[in-house]
């Protein structure tokens, strides 16, 4: 028994083709999006109270949001958006425990803290969209204006000071100059021994006033005479009035006194006196003669 070919319409058609139907071609692959990258910046600002709670710190935050996958786009921007708008309240609820720790006039160290808080960034969607902010602080206004106005103190105070340590150095140089300068001018006197410290007043005169140096100069040794006559005066009133004592005592309790005056005055001491450089070795007391 033969079987009998198929009838149909298209029966001609298969006889034709060789009686069977074409394979159908294997389906493409689904095409995969390259990876994609979106950035967006954001600022965030808004009030949190300071300790106590009487004034609040002036917050800004930057939010530099990155989103990255194989999506295109606008998806990958819808994304952020999405979590974008939510980032305030967040925000707000993860700074304001740390800024009540801080005093309104210490918004500097309030907004380390802050950063110190934020610095691990936010990660969203496993890690499809990530956000690094970075935060800062000012002071209320009324805290802010009396906190310039102290700065503004300060600072003069520290210029005040400031001057006054810069014309003492100069004046320090210049006057050590007209010292060394007038001690030259003295015999025997150098400019760092005691005898020429009287020179230290005229040299700070001189120093500020250098157009005087003539009439001042001679003015300060006429001066230097009066008070030298001055002290022979007193040596003679005072001879006078131990005349009636021994004269050992009186050598021994003033050499050294009478030596010292000696030296300020630019007079050389003589050796028995001892020049005020130490006690002196005591004078020999005088034998008396028995009969």
């Amino acid at each position: 028994m033969t079987s009998t070919a198929r009838r149909g319409p298209f029966a001609w058609l298969r006889v034709l083709f060789g009686g069977r139907s074409a394979p159908l071609p294997p389906p493409e692959p689904p095409e995969i999006p390259e990876m994609e990258t979106v950035h967006r910046s954001s600022v965030v600002t808004f009030e949190t109270p300071a300790r106590g709670g009487g004034f609040a710190f002036q917050v800004e935050i930057r939010c530099d949001w990155c989103a990255e996958g194989r999506l295109d786009r606008m998806a990958l921007g819808r994304t952020i958006s999405g979590y974008e708008a939510g980032m305030p309240e967040r925000l707000v609820e993860r700074i304001r425990d740390i800024a009540r720790r801080y005093e309104p006039f210490r918004a500097e160290e309030a907004e380390r803290a802050v950063n110190e808080e934020l610095s691990a960034g936010e990660c969203f969607d496993g890690g499809l969209v990530t956000c690094r902010t970075t935060a800062f602080l000012q002071p209320a206004p009324e805290v802010l204006e009396q906190q310039r106005a102290a700065a503004l103190e300060l600072q003069a105070i520290e210029h005040r000071y400031a001057k006054s340590a810069l014309q003492v150095r100069l004046l320090s140089e210049v006057s050590e100059q007209w010292r060394t300068f007038l001690a030259d001018g003295l015999a025997g006197v150098r400019p760092g021994d005691e005898t020429a410290s009287w020179l230290t007043p005229w040299a700070v005169l001189l120093a500020e006033q250098p157009d005087k140096a003539a009439t001042e100069v001679a003015g300060m040794f006429l001066r230097r005479e009066e008070q030298f006559n001055q002290f022979v005066k007193l040596l003679g009133r005072q001879k006078k009035e131990y005349d009636a004592q021994d004269l050992f005592d009186f050598v021994v309790k003033n050499e050294q006194q009478l030596g010292h005056a000696m030296r300020l005055f630019g007079l050389t001491a003589p050796n028995a006196i001892g020049a005020g450089e130490g006690p002196a070795e005591p004078l020999p007391r005088p034998q008396q003669n028995r009969g």
